[in-house]
């Protein structure tokens, strides 16, 4: 069990409400309703840690957006695999990756991007196949961050791998132990597409400075080990690693409210938000 703990592997939870779920934690973050007393109860804890847990996850999901359309809008890129997706939030509060793409001026059919969504629970591949394979552009598929041998994968059949891709690594790097190497977990996935493909990463970040933020993000990881049984919040060194191999983008490892904002940077952001570290990387 220990050993477990320190990977931060655990079987799918699948329906299982007994044992609390990181898809059903982040669902309740983001405003959704399928998730249950223990996720609230947990999102609560974390909440009295560092402040404004919603706000935070919100932040992240709205970076995701951002890069999205500047890949698409920018980079030309067409294709995405998003890992690790886990539960759909039902509208009006969905904000997932083809809705981003929705937003940009009309494509013609044959150029509008392509989404691959990808997890290893049951119960979120058969949600996301309800509520996210809305068109012939996405696709749920099941699929493990663990095993990046995308070419032998069911995203494959929807992909072309001679193509870039925009691989998203957002809210799940975190969850993987160190005993698991999380920068070998992104270099196995940077082998697996062509040169060109670019990756996002969202990951929980601890200052480590002394400040009221280093200790928040230290009470969140022992409320998330605790409790869930992963959520590391690691360095900015830790996660610049992450990017080894990779050109990262202006404005390079930032807050999510950093990266290419819509509008002005908010001058002070939550604990929670500011927690986060965000990047974009090209493999060249």
């Amino acid at each position: 069990m220990t050993e477990i703990r320190a990977l931060g592997v655990r079987a799918p939870v699948g329906v299982d409400t007994s044992r609390p779920s990181m898809a059903r934690l982040c669902n309740w973050m983001l405003g959704g309703k399928d998730n249950y007393a223990r996720e609230r109860e947990i999102g609560e804890q974390l909440d009295a840690v560092a402040p404004s847990q919603r706000a935070g996850a919100w932040a992240s999901r709205q970076f995701q957006q951002r890069a999205v359309r500047y890949l698409i809008e920018t980079a030309g890129v067409r294709q995405f695999l998003d890992i690790g997706a886990g539960l759909p939030i039902p509208e009006p509060h969905q904000v997932n990756t083809h809705q981003a793409a929705a937003h940009l001026h009309p494509l013609p059919e044959a150029d509008r991007p392509t989404v691959v969504y990808v997890d290893h629970d049951p119960v979120c591949i058969a949600h996301g196949r309800v509520l996210l394979e809305t068109t012939d552009q996405s696709h749920y598929v099941r699929g493990d961050l663990l095993d990046p041998n995308l070419a032998e994968s069911e995203a494959a059949i929807y992909l072309e791998l001679d193509r870039p891709i925009g691989v998203l690594l957002c809210g799940v790097l975190h969850h993987i132990g160190d005993g698991l190497d999380p920068a070998a977990v992104v270099r196995g996935w940077v082998d697996a597409v062509p040169g060109g493909s670019y990756f996002l990463l969202t990951h929980q970040w601890n200052p480590g400075d002394g400040t009221r933020s280093a200790t928040a993000a230290a009470g969140c990881q022992d409320r998330y080990l605790d409790l869930m049984g992963s959520g590391w919040y690691r360095s900015r060194a830790e996660i610049s690693a992450l990017f080894d191999g990779l050109h990262v983008l202006e404005p390079g490892l930032v807050v999510p409210g950093e990266w290419w904002p819509t509008g002005p940077v908010r001058k002070f952001p939550t604990i929670a938000e500011g927690l986060i570290l965000v990047g974009v990387g090209r493999k060249p």
